[in-house]
């Protein structure tokens, strides 16, 4: 009985580190509870803010457009007309641990300039994602 026993606790261990881990080969790691997301800001030439329109996001390894999503896995394409987000810490699997290279276009809804950025996010095995490089702000002359 006793054999059962210690089986059994071996088992319910190993069974439990699986649900910790978010990605499979990923190292054990604590992470904070915080839900990070990264955004762009559009703005006039003098700095104002300005809304953009057909936002596209893709992904320069996979060829994939990137959706943003929210908590409980809604899409949150935008929170205002001139802040966009690219993606959040739900989006965290479609990037690789060392980061990806990430092209967004938008065009400026009162003159129709298009802007193209690229910027360099990881994700992956990390704990949350990150923006390694790119702009805060994407500015329509």
């Amino acid at each position: 009985m006793r054999k059962y026993f210690v089986f059994f606790l071996i088992a319910s261990a190993l069974l439990s580190c699986k649900k910790h881990n978010q990605q499979a080969g990923c190292p054990s790691q604590a992470c904070t509870q915080e839900f990070a997301s990264i955004t762009v800001h559009f703005v006039t030439k003098d700095g104002l803010p300005t809304p953009g329109k057909n936002v596209t996001v893709i992904n320069l390894r996979t060829h994939e457009a990137i959706i943003a999503k929210g908590n409980g896995g809604a899409v949150i394409p935008s929170i205002g007309p001139n802040l966009f987000t690219i993606a959040t810490d739900n989006n965290k699997s479609e990037f690789s641990t060392e980061g990806d290279d990430v092209e967004l276009t938008a065009t400026d809804v009162v003159t129709n300039i298009t802007k193209t950025a690229t910027f360099k996010i990881s994700g992956g095995c990390n704990c949350h994602i990150s923006k390694i490089s790119g702009p805060d702000k994407i500015v329509f002359d």
